[in-house]
């Protein structure tokens, strides 16, 4: 028997879009309604069960929603969609509103009607537990209830506009924080507003997080909600210190959004890729690590920037976007050779069938010379060498054996650190013996290749 239930947890992490937009929505209704502690209690959210989230009210949906991030705004690209939402809210007579969340801006509600209702059918599938958009789009025909559905449905409104942006939903969070605040009559400033975005993000994630593992071990009985009380008491709270689990909150929603960024900027060109698949995949299973083995990769990835010290500036350093992009996204995409499990490098064979490892990092710098654009800056080169040389808070360092950055081309770190910086210890100066200096001189014999080499030697 077909049900309109399904469980797809696995595909989602706090800091998605989707997820932010569930929080957008949800932070949207308790201040249209004033909602407390106190009377909040009937409302909860719903991630990724009925729908891609949904409202529930004295424990029956009220609302449903689905998020779609197409780069389209031709109504044929969501009709799945819509008619899957038109037929699950006409069979919940609970659900009272039904939205359809995107991106790019559509035509209104009324054209949309009329391009639906003109359409040819939507898809349908297979399975034999799960509904299609076939089924809503039967179910509504048959019950003559493609009005009575459309009533229902809408395209969610973000500050007047139907839509909203990748890059501006945070914007939009921070606003209903801060409007929630204010129709309380609570001064709260921008830094506190902040730290309670990234502790909601993670409060969502954390939930996720064991609906994961719940999921895993076969337990049953998953709590698949959020309550408002529980997202009104975060946002009660005070912010004033940032803690660690803070700044890596910060570090997983700049990682994530840089990922469906990248994502969303090909999704036309190359989404049928196996290249963009891979990085799909690959986003999900970093925003599944725990936050230390999390923090870890991103000091690997940016092994110029020593992050030992909690603050936002130097953790900040540690996902720069540009960086993100080109080259570490970038070569994800393109190269297909076998990534470690968990080390995230990439491996071939030599000539002489010696396994060679190489790191995707951030490392997008180009430094030139003050008199030539086009001359780099030995010096710095050099600089950046004995910064990475020098970071002694990156466990498996001496694991690489290549580095891939944008630009920037090493024989070994060592030599270029040595011949013009002058700052690499001496051997006696190296704390430990026996396993710990074998893995500084293997850190000093690495070398570094631009992504124009690195695409000769991994191709």
């Amino acid at each position: 028997m077909k049900t309109a239930y399904h469980d797809a947890m696995n595909s989602w992490n706090g800091y998605s879009h989707q997820g932010k937009v569930a929080l957008y929505s949800t932070l949207s209704m308790i201040n249209d309604l004033l909602l407390n502690e106190t009377n909040s209690n009937e409302y909860m959210l719903e991630l990724e069960y009925l729908e891609d989230f949904s409202i529930i009210h004295n424990e029956s949906p009220i609302q449903i929603h689905q998020v779609k991030t197409y780069s389209s705004t031709a109504p044929s690209e969501y009709k799945d969609a819509v008619w899957t939402l038109l037929g699950k809210s006409l069979m919940f007579e609970s659900i009272k509103k039904c939205y359809l969340h995107t991106s790019e801006k559509l035509p209104i509600k009324e054209k949309l009607k009329e391009a639906y209702s003109n359409a040819v059918a939507p898809s349908t599938s297979n399975s034999e537990t799960l509904f299609s958009p076939y089924d809503y789009y039967a179910y509504i025909n048959d019950c003559n209830g493609y009005d009575n559905a459309f009533n229902k449905f809408d395209l969610y409104v973000y500050d007047n506009e139907a839509f909203c942006n990748l890059s501006d939903i945070k914007q939009m969070i921070l606003n209903q924080i801060r409007l929630y605040y204010s129709k309380r009559g609570l001064s709260r400033g921008n830094e506190h507003v902040e730290r309670a975005y990234f502790v909601l993000l993670a409060s969502i994630d954390h939930h996720i997080t064991l609906r994961h593992e719940s999921l895993q071990l076969g337990i049953a009985n998953i709590d698949r909600t959020i309550s408002f009380s529980h997202i009104i008491n975060l946002l009660d709270k005070h912010y004033e210190e940032p803690s660690k689990s803070y700044y890596i909150s910060h570090l997983k929603e700049l990682f994530y959004s840089s990922c469906e960024q990248f994502l969303y900027k090909h999704q036309q060109q190359y989404s049928e890729l196996s290249s963009y698949q891979r990085i799909v995949s690959f986003s999900k299973e970093i925003m599944r690590m725990d936050d230390l083995s999390f923090l870890r990769l991103c000091k690997k990835w940016s092994p110029n920037v020593h992050a030992s010290e909690l603050n936002l500036s130097t953790f900040h350093g540690l996902i720069p976007t540009q960086g993100l992009n080109d080259p570490f996204l970038k070569s994800l995409f393109n190269f297909s050779e076998p990534l470690q499990d968990d080390k995230f490098m990439f491996m071939k064979k030599n000539s002489i069938q010696q396994n060679i490892t190489y790191l995707p990092t951030t490392l997008n710098d180009r430094p030139t010379t003050i008199f030539d654009d086009n001359e780099i800056d030995e010096y710095e080169k050099g600089r950046i060498a004995s910064l990475i040389i020098l970071n002694s808070d990156i466990d498996d360092l001496h694991e690489v054996d290549v580095m891939i950055s944008s630009y920037l081309s090493m024989e070994s770190l060592e030599k270029t650190a040595f011949r013009y910086t002058k700052e690499i210890p001496e051997i006696d100066e190296i704390n430990g013996e026996g396993l710990e200096y074998e893995k500084f001189m293997r850190i000093k014999q690495i070398r570094m290749i631009p992504f124009n080499i690195a695409r000769e030697e991994l191709k």
